[in-house]
């Protein structure tokens, strides 16, 4: 299975070079993106969350035929036999969305935000330049995401912020600037911190994540990081004390 999963991932990182390689308009973002991060601004990382699909920001005009001739001609290139369809349109709040097929099975999925991201780093592999959020914009994310009242489904991205702090030089201003121009306010992160068990079982159940940390490790690392940036407050992050 293992096996499995590092060929899909390969096949992924093809797939998104070769969308690159027609200059489309659009930014990688998703467990793709932190991992190439990470290889690039930290060699010494071990820790590799899975992914199966391909994230990112469509940041043109959007003609969905064209997207979708652009998307064929990509993956066509990484195998003759691949399809895709479009399956989901984009509406207010939801994505649009591409399956891509080998021989009548789904092999994976595009999830495509139509929506503008200035907020990217451009990294040169095999000879292509291709655009991933930057290490900010992810940060910016992945709070927004675990400071609303459903924290329980994102231990991902609880482990996803361990990883981005890793890196050196996590720039607290840049994110409140992305904030700002996503015209976002974050949450008090309240029920994250009162509910630390629940998180505690959401992220043991975290599958797909290679040298996975210890859930307390990954706790104390990124409520450090709330609790500096005053992104809670101090008697606050006592509350978990007795876990």
């Amino acid at each position: 299975m293992n096996n499995d999963r590092n060929n899909l991932e390969n096949i992924l990182y093809r797939i998104v070079e070769e969308i690159s390689k027609e200059n489309a308009p659009i930014v990688f973002k998703g467990g793709l993106a932190i991992n190439d991060i990470l290889s690039h601004e930290n060699q010494n990382n071990n820790i590799e969350r899975k992914t199966v699909d391909i994230d990112a920001n469509w940041t043109g005009n959007v003609d969905h035929n064209q997207i979708t001739k652009t998307f064929e001609k990509a993956i066509k290139r990484v195998n003759p036999n691949y399809e895709i369809e479009l399956y989901r349109l984009p509406e207010e709040g939801k994505s649009m969305g591409y399956k891509i097929f080998d021989n009548n099975k789904v092999i994976t999925k595009i999830d495509l935000d139509i929506k503008n991201n200035p907020f990217y780093v451009i990294y040169r592999i095999n000879d292509i330049d291709v655009k991933y959020s930057s290490k900010e914009k992810i940060m910016a994310d992945k709070l927004s995401a675990l400071s609303n009242e459903h924290p329980f489904r994102r231990a991902k991205d609880l482990l996803d912020i361990y990883l981005i702090l890793k890196i050196e030089n996590i720039d607290f201003s840049k994110i409140e600037e992305i904030l700002q121009y996503d015209d976002r306010e974050l949450g008090d992160f309240s029920t994250m911190i009162e509910n630390k068990q629940q998180m505690k079982d959401s992220y043991e159940s975290l599958n797909g994540v290679t040298n996975k940390p210890e859930f307390n490790i990954v706790w104390e690392k990124v409520k450090t990081y709330l609790t500096d940036n005053k992104l809670i407050k101090d008697n606050d992050s006592e509350k978990d004390a007795s876990i």
